[in-house]
């Protein structure tokens, strides 16, 4: 007589594994807040390498010096990095690559934008989204080996820091496989171009160091501005609910 057979064979589909997943959308990718808008061609090559190129299997990931992001203190060696922080990276470095300016190298987005574009946002029971899978790829990874500087400006009324000032550096390139002398050329054409507009308006011209202080000038404009503005609707809806 044949034994029975006590053997249960299984199969894990991906439900199974999206079950235990830790993460709320493990397989994160940038997509452009508006999809009919065609960028400039330099704009269109970098995002492509940085799709196409893995940047999170650099080895400059392994031999590059580390520092903290807050205190600059040099850290230890890093463990590899998992495969979830690995994906936020790729998607981060693909949003930085299309909205970056040619001219300052600044990333014209927030931290909440990035997060936002790149579906690494996550919401608690009241709604309240958080952007800390963003906010850790970028300071433990991206800002740790110099890939992008994130300057923070603090706010004395509201007693926190405005949206940090991202810039892209000489290593971003590296990372995302874009040619570094490719983008000097084009950021050296387009501040040309911007130089000439200032002559028909009959402005001098400026250099790249007085392009970025006017860029950060402006950030922080902005940023004070929307605080100022969002502190007053705040005030006009107290003394709303006051005379209810």
């Amino acid at each position: 007589m044949d034994k029975p057979n006590l053997s249960v064979s299984f199969q894990v589909t991906p439900q199974a594994f999206s079950s235990r997943c830790y993460v709320k959308n493990p397989h994160p990718c940038y997509r452009p807040p508006k999809e009919d808008v065609k960028p400039p061609r330099i704009i269109d090559a970098m995002r492509k390498a940085a799709r196409e190129n893995a940047p999170s299997q650099h080895p400059l990931w392994r031999i590059a010096p580390r520092y903290h992001a807050m205190t600059h203190e040099l850290l230890g060696n890093e463990r590899a990095m998992n495969l979830h922080r690995a994906r936020a990276v790729d998607a981060i470095l693909e949003c930085l690559a299309a909205h970056v300016n040619i001219v300052t190298g600044k990333v014209y987005m927030s931290l909440a934008q990035i997060s936002d574009a790149c579906g690494l946002t996550t919401y608690n029971a009241a709604g309240k989204p958080c952007y800390s899978r963003a906010s850790r790829a970028i300071n433990e990874h991206l800002e740790a080996i110099g890939a992008v500087l994130c300057e923070r400006i603090w706010d004395d009324t509201t007693a926190s820091y405005i949206p940090n000032i991202i810039w892209v550096t000489e290593l971003f390139f590296v990372l995302i496989g874009y040619e570094y002398g490719k983008y000097l050329s084009a950021q050296q054409q387009q501040l040309s171009w911007e130089n000439q507009k200032l002559r028909d308006a009959g402005e001098g011209p400026i250099t790249l160091t007085e392009a970025r202080r006017r860029a950060k000038t402006e950030h922080i404009r902005r940023a004070f501005d929307y605080r100022t503005k969002k502190l007053a609707r705040s005030k006009q809806r107290r003394q709303a609910r006051k005379l209810e």
